[in-house]
C-alpha cells in the first residue's frame, strides 16, 4: 500500500497550475495575501498539503463521489455552459485552503450575457419565466447568453426580438452587472432598449419556459419590487443602473 508521502506526490503530479492559461486574462491574477488579497498558490509543497487536507475533509464528510485523488484542483468540471475551478489559495490571515469559482463559458471572450430593460410609452416590459433553479415563476427583464459572433448590443437586440417580439428603436448601454462576485465569473452588459411601435410577436427558443409579457408603469414596478414580487438580481441591478443614469424617473 503506498505511503501518504507517495500519495501526496501523485496528487501534486495530477494538479497542473497551467489550468489558469485556459481562463480569461483577468481571472489569472495570482493576488497577494500580504496585501489583504486571496492569493492563488503555485508552490507545489503547499499544494500537496492543501490536497491532503481537502482529501481528509471530504472523507470525513462522506462525500464518496468527490475524488481528490483524481486531481480535484484546477478545472474540476466543465460542460458546454460552465467551467468549475477549485483554486489552492492562501488567505490574508496566512491560512491555506481552496476556493471555488464558476465561469460561464461564454465569458471566456468577453461579456457572458446581456440584460435589457424594454421601454415604450412610459411602460417597462417584463416577462414571466419559469426558472429551473428556483423552481418558481419569476418576473424578469429579458436576458440571455451572448453568442460569440455578436457584440453585446447586437445580442441585446436579438434577445428583445425573441423574448418581447417588438422592434428596437434605440439601445442605451447602462453598465455591467456581476451577479455574484463571491462565486460566479461572468458579467452581463445592461441596456435600456427603446421599443418601436407595433404588436408583440415573440419567438422564444423551444426550451425556454416563458409566460406572459407584463407591462408596468414606474410606480407599479416600484410597488412590485417593494412587495418582493421581483427578485431576480439581474433585473434589480439593471433597473437600479437605469435610475442612476436618469432613466425611468417617475
Amino acid at each position: 500500500m503506498p505511503s501518504e508521502e507517495y500519495i501526496m506526490i501523485d496528487l501534486v503530479k495530477a494538479y497542473r497550475i497551467d489550468y489558469l492559461d485556459q481562463l480569461p486574462e483577468d481571472a489569472r491574477y495570482i493576488g497577494d495575501h500580504t496585501n489583504g488579497e486571496i492569493e492563488i498558490i503555485e508552490d507545489q509543497e503547499q499544494i500537496a498539503i492543501i490536497i491532503e487536507k481537502l482529501r481528509k475533509k471530504l472523507k470525513s464528510l462522506d462525500l464518496s463521489n468527490h475524488s481528490v485523488e483524481n486531481g480535484d484542483l484546477g478545472i474540476v468540471f466543465e460542460d458546454e455552459y460552465i467551467i468549475v475551478v477549485r483554486d489552492p489559495v492562501v488567505f490574508p490571515n496566512g491560512k491555506t485552503g481552496t476556493y471555488l469559482r464558476i465561469f460561464e463559458r461564454s465569458c471566456l471572450d468577453g461579456p457572458a450575457g446581456v440584460v435589457m430593460i424594454p421601454f415604450r410609452d412610459g411602460l417597462v416590459y417584463l416577462r414571466r419565466i419559469f426558472r429551473h433553479a428556483s423552481r418558481q415563476w419569476e418576473l424578469e427583464c429579458p436576458r440571455g447568453i451572448r453568442p460569440k459572433d455578436l457584440s453585446p448590443s447586437e445580442a441585446a437586440e436579438k434577445e428583445i426580438l425573441e423574448e418581447i417580439g417588438i422592434g428596437v428603436r434605440s439601445v442605451h448601454e447602462l453598465g455591467t452587472i456581476n451577479p455574484n462576485t463571491g462565486l460566479l465569473v461572468g458579467a452581463a452588459k445592461a441596456y435600456l432598449v427603446m421599443l418601436k411601435s407595433g404588436e408583440s410577436n415573440p419567438s422564444p427558443e423551444e426550451t425556454e419556459a416563458f409566460g406572459e409579457i407584463i407591462t408596468l408603469t414606474i410606480d407599479q414596478l416600484t410597488e412590485k419590487i417593494s412587495l418582493g414580487q421581483i427578485k431576480d438580481g439581474y433585473t434589480l441591478s439593471a433597473l437600479q443602473l437605469a435610475q442612476a443614469h436618469g432613466f425611468l424617473a417617475r
